[in-house]
């Protein structure tokens, strides 16, 4: 019988959803307290209300176990559509060509990072749907930091003016990288430019470098031809670094090094390069100095 049960309850939720179970609840509870107020007596009333809370537990946990059940179907869905967007950018030629690459990040004393990635892309083959990119984090992160991971992702106008919002499709892969796949309401032309603005605040993505005072890498790597790239990172105010390049020598043609300071005050780490290789990691390395070591 209970197998029967659970069966027509699960046929009852696909077909009417959770809010039918709610209302089955609140009809159960007002009946109950109704049956109680009718008939006067305190076992019957307690009888009444233990009855309605269980039933009301019950339903809880319906509710409960069909949202876990949606979420699972969800991320489902969410994976498959970054393998496959993976696979197609893998094993097909390069769909664009980057005109200009710039991350811009600030860090706050606690490792937590305000992110900005603003690209101006040019398509090369027909049809262009979605743009692939993968973000990552110089450490394993626990999931309660991932989920405060939030992004806002805007078309990019003409002058860098942002847009309206775009859909996007988010997932963590199995190396714990953040994939953001952004889609385009229609397909863009082959020779057509877009432009696309990712805003996105990480908690915790430099605490190796803020609180664990470690070194942390800052890189990117492309698979799609690159016009020119850039990559800072701005310190709270006081903040002093040792720096390394990573995939390249300091005074290689295409390749340099930037240290400024920006409107606020905050010191400004990073590099910026036309000549950048494709599937190769570029970038550089940071350490923190203490207060009064030698530069």
């Amino acid at each position: 019988m209970l197998t029967r049960f659970i069966a027509w309850l699960d046929e009852f939720l696909a077909d009417e959803g959770s809010p039918a179970i709610v209302k089955a609840i609140l009809g159960i509870l007002s009946f109950a307290v109704l049956l109680g107020a009718l008939l006067g007596s305190a076992a019957v009333k307690a009888g009444a209300l233990v009855a309605a809370l269980l039933v009301l537990l019950s339903g809880v946990l319906v509710l409960l176990a069909d949202r876990r059940a949606t979420l699972r179907r969800l991320e489902v869905h969410r994976q498959l559509v970054s393998h496959y967007t993976k696979l197609a950018s893998d094993t097909g030629p390069p769909e664009y060509r980057i005109l200009d690459w710039d991350v811009f990040c600030t860090v706050e004393p606690n490792g937590d990072t305000r992110q900005r990635l603003t690209m101006r892309a040019q398509v090369l083959e027909d049809g262009l749907w979605a743009v692939r990119l993968v973000h990552g984090c110089g450490w394993s992160q626990p999931a309660k930091y991932r989920r405060r991971v939030t992004v806002v992702t805007r078309k990019l106008l003409a002058d860098d003016v942002p847009g309206p919002k775009m859909s996007t499709t988010s997932v963590w892969d199995a190396e714990g990288r953040f994939v953001l796949i952004v889609h385009f309401r229609t397909a863009v032309p082959r020779g057509s430019l877009f432009g696309v603005m990712v805003e996105c605040d990480w908690p915790g993505k430099c605490a190796p470098l803020m609180r664990d005072r470690g070194p942390d890498d800052f890189t990117f790597r492309f698979r799609t031809p690159v016009v020119c790239a850039r990559y800072r990172v701005a310190l709270p105010r006081g903040a002093d670094v040792y720096l390394e390049p990573l995939g390249f020598s300091e005074g290689d043609d295409g390749f340099e090094l930037i240290r400024a300071v920006d409107g606020s005050g905050r010191p400004v780490f990073g590099i910026e390069s036309t000549a950048v290789p494709l599937r190769e990691n570029v970038g550089m390395r940071l350490e923190l100095k203490r207060r009064g070591a030698l530069p």
